[in-house]
């Protein structure tokens, strides 16, 4: 369905981890993605850096989705990190987060956020959510990527 499509995904809640996984299947995800639990663990795989230097195992993501609130190292500083080095800003980068605070939403879009999503409160509405995602990136002409940032 989503050819040539990794995703990373950088959530510390356990039981997010849980349920997101989940609705991925549900809406008939099958390419690899990755689970994060913190912003230095996301640096460390788009660096391919430790266990991520095996990129036939840990593939470059087309797509990078983020929690805001996370431990170490927080999406935001993530976002930030990204803003200044050029050769990795251009991987697609979705927050998906539970704050609806202003200030999050500016600051996420002003570091290059490409969309900024609130967690819904059901599974459906989850499910319903990242179809429309990944339905739309699936569209869309992405860049090419480096290996490593």
């Amino acid at each position: 369905m989503y050819e040539e499509f990794p995703i990373l995904i950088g959530e510390d809640d356990e039981n997010d981890a849980i349920i997101l996984e989940r609705a991925l299947r549900k809406v008939g995800f099958e390419n690899p993605f990755h689970f994060c639990r913190d912003g230095i663990e996301v640096l460390e795989y788009l660096r391919g850096e430790g266990p991520y230097a095996d990129r036939r195992k840990f593939p470059f993501p087309r797509v990078l989705i983020t929690d805001l609130k996370m431990p170490k190292m927080g999406g935001l500083e993530v976002l930030k990190w990204l803003y200044h080095h050029n050769e990795c800003n251009v991987i697609p980068k979705i927050v998906f987060t539970a704050s609806r605070q202003a200030n999050d939403i500016q600051e996420a879009y002003k570091f290059g956020a490409n969309s900024y999503l609130v967690k819904p409160g059901g599974y459906e509405q989850l499910t319903e959510m990242l179809r429309l995602l990944f339905d739309y990136w699936n569209m869309c002409e992405k860049p090419a990527l480096p290996t490593n940032c």
